[in-house]
């Protein structure tokens, strides 16, 4: 499938470099030489380094391991990390698509995304149920991965979506009519934050990490997949980044202002 325009996205390929030649012009048997591939194993981190990693983690107070577990553990949520994960699976099995069950959600729930938002319970209801994304990409997945609870908010499940589909099916009225296109997401933070009674009282999504990945013009949520197929809203938030004319002002009279070699 030919991927649609704005595709900004850095693949890693394996580039086979073939060689051909012709052994016998009787029989036109050709041989094609395919070159062996070397991996050169990595020596350990020396003592010296794994000092300088200790050091570095102390300096800023790096977050991780047996730290984090113990951090996470003396804020004293009730919730424990593993539930909490699972409760944030659990929210996304029933509403990703369309909020099934509103008691889920607190009352004093909000949505908060990088450009939609921030909406209150009742708003983002009715919002996400204006859409029907099963039937306009009927194979979509977002490949949610990397569930994690905030060290510093132990209330917050922490993921990551890479986001992915094909517009199969109309989305009255932003698809009249399906267009057959492929989208692919950057990578998105979300996260899900629970009350002590394992409500969600915040929702924040289409965070997008790298903009340069993907064919969505490094924008999240509804958006990214609209512009990716050709279907992008006509305002700026909708559209791929671009400097502001204050930007590019600003940077010109920087250059000028900055010291030549």
């Amino acid at each position: 499938r030919t991927h649609p325009r704005g595709v900004a996205g850095l693949l890693v390929l394996w580039i086979f470099h073939s060689s051909v030649s012709v052994s016998d012009f009787a029989s036109h048997s050709l041989r094609v030489k395919r070159p062996r591939v070397c991996l050169k194993a990595l020596a350990p981190l020396s003592e010296e380094q794994l000092t300088a990693i200790r050091a570095w983690e102390e300096q800023e107070e790096v977050v991780d391991g047996e730290v984090r577990d113990a951090r996470i553990k003396a804020a004293g949520f009730p919730i424990p990390p593993g539930d909490l994960v699972l409760r944030a699976k659990y929210y996304l099995s029933l509403n990703q698509y369309g909020v099934k069950d509103p008691s889920i959600l607190a009352d004093e729930f909000r949505f908060v995304g990088q450009v939609i938002g921030p909406l209150d319970k009742a708003t983002f209801i009715k919002q996400l149920g204006q859409f029907d994304l099963r039937s306009a990409f009927p194979d979509q997945k977002v490949r949610w991965h990397d569930f994690r609870v905030d060290p510093f908010e132990p209330s917050r499940v922490w993921f990551t979506g890479r986001s992915m589909g094909t517009n199969l099916g109309p989305l009255a009225p932003l698809i009249p009519e399906p267009t057959n296109e492929a989208f692919e997401s950057p990578p998105e933070a979300c996260s899900l934050r629970f009350n002590t009674d394992g409500q969600v009282v915040e929702y924040t999504a289409a965070h997008v990490m790298d903009r340069q990945q993907g064919n969505t013009g490094g924008r999240g949520g509804l958006l990214g997949p609209l512009y990716a197929i050709g279907k992008g809203f006509p305002f700026p938030e909708a559209q791929p980044y671009e400097w502001s004319w204050q930007r590019k002002l600003f940077s010109w009279i920087g250059s000028l202002l900055a010291p030549s070699e």
